[in-house]
């Protein structure tokens, strides 16, 4: 693949024209040049190579050619400095954090690996992966492993060779491992050219997801948006539906944001709407019903969300820092060598992370800048920065002239001790130019032992900044897995103990009744107006007419909120009918003795003993035992343990 070189003013315009294009149909990757040179770090041959099929790739020498395309540009949008930046297709300013700006920083592998990545993530959500080229085959293979990081998967192929997957080509943003395992067998799409391998597939229909999950079944989804009153939940990648506030909590003082947090995993009921439609419920969901697994993105691949395994968003770790010197804004201090530059009183300051400036007084036109960026030995011009950067002081001006350093050409290889050689005649050669050109410019030894000082006192500043930085960045990460925690506890809360006073509202109710029996049937209505939708309740009706045994009334005492709550909702879906489609319930006839063969237990009226599941996997669990009557009806018996076999 090729790349386009940019090196007139007219080019410059039609780049600018084109990153402007919201019809453009493919990302657009800009490579820029160190200042003085017009070759790029970044391996422009293997990011053309590597994306040049789905985007197109520019190269741009830093200068007056990048501040021409910078003025052309949204703020914060500019590319220079030997920086690469990829840009989506629509309106490809909308979002900063769409298109990085990424620096070498001394690595300038990473940062072609950077730009890999952003380039095929837009093209992917450009859709250009669903055309595929001539070049494309069907193939089988076996995942064997991942690789940077997980963002990669290593698959051998089964007639020969390998391929990878590429993570932002496999439903971005899901982690790979998400999604594959090693020794997997996946079949896939192979671009021959890249051993690109795409194992994407269709995502499944309603129809296919209903007859996976029947009506009432709970599964796991992941929360992709969520705003104060809705929230969309995924259960496939490509499959998302909306659920709302009262879908989660009866309070209509509750706010979903403060509910759910996006990339959360939680467990959600399927409903089937009369229009065949699918529907989420996470407000009656009790914590030891049975959860079917989720989907698999990929075939063959494992459940792709896991319960208490969230999606968190990625956060990039800081470039390291270091201190250089602009001599003004036209000139730069290129190639040389460390004793020259402390001749002319640039402090070297190694320091991860940060940026920083301060003004270097009693020195005519120098601004110390501390920059992101590695220790290098050349110094690039940068434009205004970005978020986060700090701005440049303007140069300190004492009515002096500004001096300049003129760039010695690197001299040509020789041998190690020709070129050491060559290196002290060249180091001493500059020392002195660069004495006569600051003593010309009026600065004397004391001006630059007053710069040495700034830059060691600048230098210990920005290490305690950056040590706070570190620190305020751990506490906000605590913080918000805090936030997480406790909003999944007030979630889980929402469905089982009353929202509007520490007084237990089953008691408040119960006071008002005179007859026990009255308060049970009002709290049986209540808990099916909570728990089925409006649009099931012709389906799921409530028996006007059912029996409270005996014993039923005297069962429930003892019971705690939560345990309460979730014997009404038992209650529900055995009169209603419901309990037949709910396997978590585990109905089943109550025998007369232990043994499997032996007999259903029948009452003097041929009415059948039923039992079902209230709770699971806690002690004493508890089980409800009602009456199936000859003609249909239910009467409810009473609420038992688990080992209480007795109707």
């Amino acid at each position: 693949m090729v790349y386009i070189r940019v090196e007139t003013s007219v080019a410059v315009q039609q780049l600018a024209n084109g990153l402007h294009d919201a019809g453009r149909d493919r990302p657009w990757v800009v490579v820029s040049s160190p200042f003085g040179t017009s070759l790029p770090e970044i391996g422009i041959d293997q990011l053309a190579g590597q994306v040049g099929d789905v985007a197109r790739v520019f190269l741009i020498e830093t200068g007056e050619l990048t501040r021409q395309l910078g003025d052309l540009l949204p703020a914060q949008f500019q590319v220079y400095g030997s920086a690469g930046r990829s840009f989506p297709v629509g309106d490809a300013f909308a979002d900063l954090a769409r298109s990085r700006l990424r620096f070498t920083h001394g690595d300038p592998q990473h940062a072609t690996d950077q730009l890999v990545t952003d380039a095929l993530a837009h093209a992917h959500q450009a859709g250009l992966f669903a055309l595929a080229p001539a070049s494309v085959i069907t193939v089988d293979g076996t995942v064997k492993g991942f690789m940077l990081g997980g963002s990669r998967a290593l698959v051998e192929l089964d007639g020969g060779g390998m391929a990878t997957v590429w993570q932002e080509l496999t439903y971005p943003p899901v982690p790979l491992d998400w999604t594959l395992q090693t020794g997997q067998r996946i079949q896939g799409a192979l671009d021959a050219p890249t051993h690109r391998l795409n194992v994407e597939i269709k995502p499944p229909s309603v129809a296919t997801i209903a007859k996976r999950y029947p009506h009432g079944s709970i599964t796991l989804a992941l929360v992709q948006k969520v705003s104060a009153q809705r929230a969309v939940l995924a259960l496939h990648p490509h499959l998302a539906l909306t659920i709302t506030r009262a879908d989660i909590s009866a309070n209509s003082l509750d706010k979903v944001d403060a509910l759910l947090s996006e990339g959360d995993v939680v467990a959600a009921r399927v409903i089937h709407l009369p229009s065949g439609a699918l529907h989420l419920c996470l407000s009656d969901v009790d914590d030891d019903e049975t959860v079917l697994p989720s989907l698999c993105a990929v075939r063959n691949g494992p459940p792709w969300l896991q319960e208490n395994r969230p999606l968190l968003p990625q956060v990039e770790e800081d470039a390291g820092a270091a201190a250089v010197v602009e001599l003004d804004s036209q000139s730069a201090l290129v190639g040389a060598s460390a004793s020259a530059r402390r001749a002319a009183g640039v402090a070297r300051i190694g320091i991860s992370g940060g940026a920083g400036v301060f003004d270097a007084a009693g020195v005519s036109g120098v601004t110390v800048l501390i920059t992101a960026g590695p220790t290098s030995d050349r110094l690039h011009p940068r434009p205004s920065p970005g978020p986060g950067r700090v701005h440049a002081l303007r140069p300190v001006t004492t009515g002096a002239t500004p001096f300049r350093v003129t760039p010695t050409p690197i001299p040509a290889p020789h041998s190690a001790l020709q070129s050491t050689q060559l290196s002290l005649a060249e180091a001493k050669s500059r020392i002195v130019r660069l004495e006569n050109q600051l003593s010309e410019a009026g600065a004397t030894d004391s001006d630059l032992a007053k710069l040495r000082e700034q830059a060691r006192s600048a230098q210990l500043q920005l290490r305690d900044a950056l040590v706070e930085l570190a620190t305020l960045r751990h506490t906000v990460a605590e913080l918000r897995d805090d936030q997480r925690a406790q909003r999944r506890m007030l979630r889980e809360s929402r469905r089982t103990v009353p929202t509007h006073s520490a007084v237990s509202e089953y008691e408040s109710r119960r006071a008002a009744w005179e007859e026990p029996s009255g308060w049970v049937r009002h709290e049986i209505l209540l808990a099916w107006v909570d728990r089925v939708p409006e649009s099931d309740r012709e389906e799921w009706k409530l028996p006007h007419s059912y029996v409270l045994g005996e014993r039923f009334t005297e069962s429930l005492a003892g019971l705690d909120d939560g345990q309460l709550a979730k014997a009404f909702k038992a209650s529900v879906d055995v009169l209603t009918g419901r309990v037949k489609t709910l396997k978590g319930r585990h109905l089943h006839a109550l025998r007369q003795g232990a043994g499997p063969a032996d007999p259903h237990l029948l009452r003097w009226d041929g009415a059948r003993c039923m039992r079902v599941s209230i709770e699971q996997n806690t002690p004493a669990a508890r089980r409800m035992h009602f009456w199936q009557l000859p003609d249909g009806g239910i009467e409810l018996g009473r609420i038992v343990t688990h080992d209480d076999m007795e109707a």
